[in-house]
């Protein structure tokens, strides 16, 4: 009976493993593992027109993010903001530079745009910050390294879980062996 129940027991954990690994495998890749990283910034406190700018990024392989913050520099009122863009072309020069309109967000002090930019594949790409205002305005450049946003997806989910997967093998292996050698133990003394 005990030789039953090991392979009952051998092949529940195996039907577990495997629904397991299809149950990540066909979930989406942004909810599967996807780990996003805080944004990071590449310009600080430097002035353009009348503000002082600030431009944190997560500049994630399909789309990428931008906050740009502006501040006045004395302390007073902002100058009033017409347009704020973001404009990237990748350092290769293999694609013209495509500019993206940024949305102005709620915030308590100074002024935040946010936007959203595609970077279609991983490597260096120059990043210029448009700023447009009623008493003047520029740009700033900068570069950033476009990087995969930290889904792993299937295969990746696979190389993950395979130290544990391993581990719960042996783990059924060794389970396995201590039933058999109960199984001889009582054989021998049920003969005797």
């Amino acid at each position: 009976m005990d030789g039953f129940g090991v392979h009952t027991d051998w092949r529940r954990a195996v039907s577990c493993c495997v629904f397991v690994l299809i149950s990540f495998a066909l979930t989406p890749g942004k909810y599967a593992g996807a780990h996003e990283g805080p944004p990071f910034p590449i310009i600080v406190d430097q002035r353009v027109g009348p503000y002082i700018v600030s431009v944190w990024t997560d500049p994630d392989i399909g789309i990428g993010t931008f906050f740009v913050v502006l501040e006045s520099p004395d302390g007073d009122e902002l100058a009033p903001v017409h347009r704020v863009s973001v404009g990237v072309a990748p350092k290769s020069g293999r694609l013209a530079e495509a500019v993206y309109e940024a949305e102005a967000q709620s915030v308590r002090y100074g002024a935040r745009y946010y936007a959203e930019v595609a970077f279609d594949q991983g490597e260096f790409w120059n990043v210029r910050i448009l700023i447009e205002g009623a008493e003047g305005g520029g740009e700033l450049q900068a570069e950033v390294e476009a990087t995969p946003d930290g889904t792993i997806g299937p295969i990746g989910l696979v190389v993950y879980l395979f130290p544990f997967l391993a581990v719960g093998f042996l783990w059924l292996k060794a389970m396995h062996r201590q039933r058999q050698r109960k199984a001889e133990l009582a054989e021998k003394g049920g003969t005797g």
